[in-house]
């Protein structure tokens, strides 16, 4: 391990590189700060715990370490990234079972990566065709836009599944801003992605097609506030310029992040439970070990965390936020195939598919030739339908399921490695937090508040951003409040 010491950003360094000055709140004077404990403080393991080693947590970290706090991280799995994973299948290549592209608007991160000396790889802008599976039979990109028994209708008849629902809220969107989701007067529009196709004319058998591959659970429990805020994100980053990679894979970047903090990671810590006294925070893990801090940051997943005992001062709406805020279920298969069925039929390398497998994704090279490896992507209550399945059922799912619909025999497609972000995962509860109808106005202001000496971040609390990028700014909000303590 390296210490890294250079890369270490004070607030200083955070101010003058404008990452967060709209999002950051008012400093007080800094205190002067030492690592070193004095005899009374050594009952302490830190003088700060962070709880967990994804971006949110290891960014934290790093801001509380260049002002002179003593900080350990604590990581439930036995890995870096949280929610960061990159598979790797060989020395050159590799699939992302976790966040991976990184915006233009994407300023944290971009400057934590050239800080910490990563490669930035453009992506390639080439548009990606996809083949369609439906009822029994297989259409290349013309044939699905013609087909007589398209599943949508009128203006959309043709198009993608998803295109209604993307079309139809660009054109009502009422945020003028990426922070304005939270304002109060959007109340009456926080209603569910279901109903919102209803009031546009769309029919029973159009939601059902449209909600097959929701990035989210369901329509019915998935807020049109969380697409209407991420359009504008996009809107923000698309103008800003093109996304890029990490090269090497995603998870590079928290695992250098967290080889430049002068304490190691320590991992396999999952977290039983989490008590607040006056003077200082205990956390408790699986295997009865303590923890002792005079402040922790808990950046555990709400569906992680409400598996936790927290006995700290949390408000009731707190505490309903933690029990209730929906995560997107997703379950991932990376393959491998030795045929690439695509050369052979001609049709698209990427799939869109109404049975049980959803979507795949075929990896590309930097000049945008499809790879042998790839993954199934499915959401929601698919994903919680197979997340309970073995292995060898999962492989033979997939074998059957390609088999069927591309010119490739079952043997020759080999099921690599499984990426299960279901509430089956006691770390991670899902993939990502979403929004139910109503629930902003409810929980948006208050769930991140403070309890006694316990902070919380990660990307279920970010307010100007979502995903990687929200993950850092709450991190860093919850890094800086505990600065002025």
């Amino acid at each position: 391990m390296t210490n890294g010491s250079k890369f270490l950003p004070n607030r200083r360094s955070v101010l003058a590189s404008g990452l967060a000055v709209s999002a950051l709140p008012a400093f007080g004077c800094r205190r002067d700060a030492s690592p070193l404990q004095t005899p009374s403080e050594r009952r302490f393991d830190a003088e700060i715990i962070v709880l967990g080693a994804g971006l949110s947590g290891l960014h934290a970290a790093r801001l509380l370490v260049a002002e002179g706090r003593d900080v350990l991280v604590l990581e439930g799995a036995d890995r870096i990234g949280g929610r960061m994973h990159t598979i790797s299948h060989n020395v050159t290549d590799y699939t992302e079972a976790g966040g991976e592209q990184v915006g233009a608007s994407y300023a944290r991160i971009l400057d934590t990566a050239v800080d910490l000396g990563l490669e930035l790889i453009p992506d390639n802008p080439i548009r990606r065709e996809t083949t369609y599976s439906y009822q029994g039979k297989v259409y290349g990109p013309e044939d699905w836009k013609t087909l007589e028994t398209h599943p949508l209708s009128g203006r959309f008849k043709g198009g993608s599944p998803s295109t209604p629902l993307f079309a139809l809220s660009a054109q009502t969107n009422p945020l003028l801003s990426p922070q304005s989701w939270r304002e109060i007067q959007h109340v009456e529009q926080d209603i569910s992605a279901a109903q919102f196709l209803k009031n546009n004319g769309m029919s029973g058998s159009e939601l059902q097609v449209i909600g097959h591959t929701l990035n989210g659970n369901n329509l019915e429990s998935y807020s049109i506030m969380n697409l209407y805020r991420s359009l504008q994100l996009y809107t923000q980053s698309r103008d800003m310029g093109g996304s890029v990679s990490i090269k090497g894979g995603a998870q590079r970047l928290p695992e250098a992040m967290a080889a430049s903090l002068p304490r190691a990671v320590q991992t396999g810590h999952q977290v039983n439970s989490i008590e607040t006294f006056a003077d200082h925070v205990e956390i408790t893990d699986a295997a009865g070990r303590v923890f002792k801090a005079k402040h922790c940051i808990c950046t555990l997943p709400f569906g992680a965390l409400r598996r936790v005992n927290l006995k700290a001062p949390v408000s009731d709406d707190q505490r309903r936020a933690i029990k209730n805020l929906p995560y997107t279920q997703i379950f991932q298969l990376h393959f491998k195939t030795e045929t690439p069925y695509w050369d052979v039929d001609g049709l698209p390398a990427d799939m869109w598919m109404d049975g049980p497998l959803e979507r795949a994704f075929i990896n590309r090279d930097r000049s945008g030739k499809p790879t042998q490896y790839g993954r199934v992507w499915i959401n929601g209550d698919g994903a919680s339908a197979v997340a309970n399945l073995t292995e060898t059922e999962l492989s033979g799912l997939l074998q059957s399921e390609i088999s069927k619909m591309r010119p490739v025999r079952n043997k020759d497609i080999q099921l690599l490695s499984v990426q299960n972000w279901t509430s089956s995962n006691a770390l991670a509860g899902g993939a990502y937090m979403h929004w139910a109808p109503g629930q902003i106005h409810q929980w948006a202001n208050i769930m991140g508040q403070a309890a006694g000496r316990l902070s919380f971040a990660g990307e279920h609390l970010s307010y100007l951003h979502t995903g990687m990028e929200g993950a850092m700014e709450s991190g860093e909000t919850a890094a800086f409040a505990l600065l002025d303590v």
